[in-house]
């Protein structure tokens, strides 16, 4: 009989990225850092994205749908350009990652076993700078890609908020014959409530400065994007 194998117990510690890490809103950046780069393509996507924003506001297409919409200008471009648009972006945008963190990810070093970043941003805008600067594990919302490896805007799966963020963590760990236990969550939004659950400490990302607890109400942009 196949003996089963048992459970590696961690102690990890999950971050949120946008306004948690980063003081800011990076897929927004990016467009931005894009528009500049390629003004005229940008501008016409943005014209006709603008149609979606409405949609969405109305209640006809959700946040996902208008999530896949936003990155539509990038199926014009290879895996290879992709990636080197995202490289250079960071060049110049690392600078919005708050001072803070870094002094706070070298004393995470020693209080976990792994540091973990869970976002809604799309994976492939984060994963490769995040894993760069020091953290082990890096969640995002996936998008899927073509027969021939390139770009589609379509989202694979479930946009990576609210529980959909433990649902991840928890695929995660059986694949890896993980049982975790948060030591530290943080995060700049009651979207992430189910994380913050979960988590022995919990600490709200307010204006860029840390503080104990969980955030007292619900931002613009959950109200308007998380629900």
């Amino acid at each position: 009989m196949k003996q089963e194998r048992e459970n590696m117990k961690k102690d990890i510690i999950v971050y949120d990225f946008d306004k948690t890490i980063y003081g800011g809103e990076s897929g927004t950046n990016f467009f931005t850092y894009y528009f500049k780069k390629y003004h005229v393509k940008a501008s016409l996507f943005f014209l006709l994205y603008l149609r979606y924003v409405f949609l969405y506001l109305i209640k006809i297409i959700d946040l996902k749908r208008l999530k896949e919409k936003f990155y539509v200008f990038l199926e014009k471009h290879s895996e290879k350009e992709i990636q080197q648009i995202i490289d250079d972006f960071w060049t110049v945008y690392s600078k919005e990652i708050y001072e803070w963190t870094g002094s706070e990810l070298e004393k995470n070093k020693k209080e976990a076993e792994l540091v973990i970043v869970s976002s809604a941003t799309p994976l492939f805008l984060i994963e490769k700078f995040l894993l760069s600067v020091g953290y082990d594990v890096v969640f995002g919302t996936d998008f899927k890609k073509g027969k021939k490896g390139e770009f589609v805007a379509e989202i694979d799966g479930e946009n990576n908020k609210g529980i959909e963020k433990v649902k991840k963590l928890n695929k995660w760990a059986k694949e890896n014959n993980i049982d975790y236990n948060i030591v530290k969550f943080y995060s700049d939004s009651l979207a992430d409530k189910p994380l913050f659950d979960i988590a022995e400490k919990k600490y709200w990302i307010k204006k860029g400065e840390k503080v104990e607890g969980m955030p007292d109400r619900k931002t613009i942009i959950d109200i308007l994007f998380w629900k």
